[in-house]
């Protein structure tokens, strides 16, 4: 049994059809690839401009500790950043 993101009724597997990893009802299933696809497009959006930020702003916050090694070749230190919430929640399968 499979759950339609869009109308949360359950169907037998051969009802649904999935798209990157959710699953839609036959009736739902056009409106559910629009819905990830936009999705998707925002979550790019947003995880491109928040590893940006918090690499911009690690590097002013913190110029003293990054020599030339630690820079790619952008001119942003090389660092591990915090995934936005709005990716997780996709992730997660949450539209």
């Amino acid at each position: 049994m499979n759950t339609c993101q869009t109308c949360r009724k359950s169907f037998d597997d051969s009802e649904t059809y999935e798209y990157r990893g959710f699953m839609f009802c036959n009736e739902h299933f056009d409106e559910g690839i629009e819905k990830v696809d936009y999705k998707r497009n925002d979550v790019s959006e947003v995880v491109e401009h928040s590893v940006k930020s918090q690499r911009r702003g690690e590097f002013i916050n913190n110029l003293s500790k990054y020599g030339h090694k630690n820079v790619a070749s952008d001119g942003l230190p090389i660092t591990k950043v915090t995934e936005p919430q709005i990716l997780k929640d996709y992730e997660n399968g949450i539209l």
